[in-house]
C-alpha cells in the first residue's frame, strides 16, 4: 500500500475517489432527508386539513354530535388507513370514526394547551393532535381534543422509491466520475510526463535544456533546472577551456627548453627558470578556472613584461631569427594581474612570430583616455571576413601552421574581463596584421 501511494497519480486518484464518495454520500443523505422532511410537511398539512374538516362538521350542545357520514370517505371505511377520534377533558372518547373501530391505534398522548397542535410519527402512523375549547350557547367552555392518524405506508413507499432513484443516479454519477478520474489525471499529469521525457533526453545528450511548454505550476521547477544545467555546462566549458589554455600557455616555456643547447653552462638555470614559469602558468590557469578575481589595484610595468617576453620568444624562434622591435612611449603601466598581461601579449607576439615573415613590432602607448598595446607583423595578415571568427576558440586563419586556434580567443576574453577589447587591423607599416589591445584608463 505504501509503495502504491508513493505514486503521485495514485495519491491524487485515491484522494479524489474518497472526496467523491464523501461528497456524493453526504449529498445523498442531505437530499433524502430534505425529501423526507418535505413529504412529512405535506403529510402534516393534510392531517391539519382533516382536523379542520372535523371541526366544521362537529356540533356541541349537551354532547358532541357528528354526522353519520363524514365528508372524508376513508373515515367511513374500516381499516382504511385514516382514523379520527375526539376526546374530552378526562380523556373519555366522545367520538371516533368508523374506520377506527377495528384498529388498535395509539390514541393516548401528552396534554396540550388550548389552541396547541402536535404532529409526530408513532410506529407506522402519522398523528396530529389539536386541542380546542368549545364554547356552548350557554357560555360553557368544553375542552375537546381532535386526533387524526394516517398510515405511513404511502409516505414510506414514496421515500423508498425516491431512495432507489437517488441511489441509481448518484451511484451512476459516482461510477462515471470514478471512470473519468484516471483519464483526467492522465491528461493533467501529461506535462510531468513530458518533463520526465525531456530530462531523459538531456541524459541521453539529445538536448541541452528543457525547452518544452510547461504549466505555470511547473515553470519554477523547469527554470531552476535550466539554470542548474546552464551552470553545469558553463563549469564543463570552463574546465575544458582551462585545460586548453593551460596546454597552450605551456607551449612557450617547453619550446624554450627544447630549443636550448643542453651543453651550455646556463642550461640548468634556464630549465629552472622555465620550470618556475610553468608553475606560475599552472597556478594562474587554475585560479582562472575557479573564477579567481583580478588584481585591479596592482600596477604592472609593461616595458619589463615586454622585454621578458621578447627574450623568451627569441629563444623559441631562434632558427627563424625574427627581428623584433619594441617601441614604448613613456612609462606605460597596466592596472591588473601581471600574468593576465603576459598571457595576452604572449599569445599576440607568438602569433606574430609564427605567422609573420620575420619582422615583429610591439608598440605601447598610453594616453589619458586609454592604454594601447599593438603587435604588428609582416605576414599575409588576416582577411576582414575572418577577423570576427578568429576570436572564437578553435578557429584559425591559416591551417597550414601548427596550432590550436585559441590564442586570440584567450587574449580577447582576458581583455574583455578588464573592460577592454581586441582589435584586428592591417599593419600600415609592415603590411601584415596589426592586433591591438585597448584598455580604458
Amino acid at each position: 500500500m505504501s509503495r502504491a501511494l508513493n505514486s503521485l497519480s495514485a495519491r491524487i486518484l485515491v484522494a479524489s475517489l474518497l472526496l467523491v464518495l464523501i461528497f456524493i454520500g453526504s449529498s445523498g443523505l442531505y437530499l433524502e432527508r430534505s425529501h423526507r422532511l418535505s413529504i412529512e410537511a405535506a403529510e402534516e398539512e393534510r392531517l391539519q386539513l382533516q382536523v379542520l374538516t372535523l371541526l366544521a362538521q362537529a356540533d356541541y350542545e349537551r354532547s358532541l354530535s357528528m354526522p353519520l357520514e363524514m365528508l372524508e370517505p376513508r373515515l367511513n371505511q374500516a381499516s382504511s388507513g385514516l382514523y379520527a377520534r375526539v376526546t374530552g377533558a378526562g380523556g373519555q372518547v366522545l367520538w371516533q370514526s368508523r374506520s377506527a373501530l377495528t384498529v388498535a391505534a395509539p390514541w393516548s398522548g401528552a396534554p396540550l394547551a388550548p389552541g396547541e397542535r402536535r404532529f409526530a410519527r408513532q410506529d407506522d402512523l402519522y398523528r396530529l393532535d389539536y386541542q380546542v375549547i368549545w364554547e356552548t350557547e350557554d357560555g360553557t367552555e368544553v375542552p375537546l381534543r381532535f386526533t387524526v392518524l394516517e398510515s405511513a405506508t404511502a409516505v414510506d413507499a414514496d421515500l423508498s422509491t425516491y431512495r432507489r432513484h437517488l441511489l441509481f443516479w448518484l451511484g451512476g454519477s459516482t461510477l462515471l466520475l470514478g471512470l473519468s478520474l484516471p483519464v483526467i489525471l492522465f491528461w493533467a499529469l501529461g506535462p510531468l510526463r513530458n518533463l520526465a521525457g525531456d530530462i531523459a533526453a538531456i541524459e541521453r545528450s539529445e538536448a541541452e535544456q528543457l525547452e518544452g511548454f510547461y504549466p505555470v505550476e511547473v515553470q519554477p521547477l523547469t527554470a531552476n533546472l535550466n539554470r542548474l544545467l546552464r551552470g553545469e555546462q558553463q563549469r564543463r566549458e570552463r574546465a575544458r577551456n582551462t585545460l586548453a589554455d593551460l596546454a597552450h600557455s605551456l607551449k612557450t616555456p617547453l619550446a624554450v627548453i627544447s630549443s636550448a643547447d643542453p651543453g651550455r653552462n646556463d642550461f640548468p638555470a634556464l630549465v629552472r627558470e622555465q620550470a618556475a614559469r610553468m608553475q606560475d602558468i599552472v597556478d594562474y590557469q587554475l585560479q582562472r578556472g575557479i573564477g579567481g578575481g583580478q588584481t585591479l589595484l596592482q600596477t604592472v610595468d609593461i616595458t619589463t613584461v615586454v622585454e621578458r617576453l621578447r627574450h623568451s620568444l627569441l629563444k623559441v624562434y631562434a632558427q627563424q631569427q625574427p627581428v623584433m622591435e619594441v617601441c614604448v612611449e613613456g612609462h606605460p603601466a597596466f592596472r591588473g594581474d601581471e600574468r593576465d598581461l603576459l598571457e595576452m601579449l604572449g599569445n599576440l607576439v607568438d602569433n606574430a612570430c609564427k605567422y609573420g615573415a620575420g619582422r615583429v613590432r610591439i608598440e605601447v602607448r598610453q594616453t589619458p583616455q586609454a592604454l594601447e598595446i599593438a603587435v604588428e607583423d609582416n605576414g599575409p595578415g588576416i582577411a576582414p571576413e575572418l577577423r570576427t571568427a578568429v576570436r572564437q576558440r578553435g578557429t584559425r586563419a591559416d591551417s597550414q601552421v601548427p596550432g590550436q586556434g585559441i590564442g586570440l580567443a584567450v587574449a580577447s576574453d582576458i581583455a574583455t574581463s578588464y573592460g577592454g577589447h581586441l582589435q584586428i587591423e592591417d599593419s600600415p607599416g609592415l603590411g601584415g596584421a596589426r592586433l591591438g589591445l585597448y584598455f580604458p584608463t
